[in-house]
């Protein structure tokens, strides 16, 4: 087996494993998942509002590597999952004017917050 392989496979685990958290408010498994990666990414929304152009940095510094050992993979596949769905909507977004730029980021951080909220309304009505 590769190592991107076994890293897909090591970060599939790490954020299985992670989102089972959302297990103990009664969110079956598969749906964990979703909720673990809408949540990351509205934190990241959030901060995106505010230090815009720091959050697009850390994540391509993050995710452009040169490195192909497995922790390394491990780490971009990670921050892929975790912040890859704001960093598409916040590199569009900073091309746009300033003040239309903050109404969209912060209208995109209740888009994904209503996201969660609705599926924890979903699962324990």
């Amino acid at each position: 087996m590769t190592d991107k392989l076994i890293s897909i496979l090591l970060t599939i685990l790490f954020i299985s494993l992670l989102s089972l958290i959302f297990v103990g408010i009664d969110i079956p498994f598969p749906t964990t998942i979703i909720m673990l990666l809408l949540l990351t990414n509205a934190i990241t929304a959030f901060f995106s509002i505010f230090v815009q152009r720091a959050i697009i940095e850390r994540y391509n510094n993050s995710f452009v590597t040169n490195k192909n050992d497995v922790l390394s993979l491990i780490y971009k596949y990670t921050t892929l999952a975790f912040y890859g769905l704001n960093h598409a909507v916040q590199s569009v977004l900073s091309l746009i004017p300033w003040i239309i730029n903050k109404f969209l980021a912060l209208l995109f951080f209740f888009v994904l917050l209503i996201n969660w909220w609705i599926l924890l309304i979903m699962y324990n009505e």
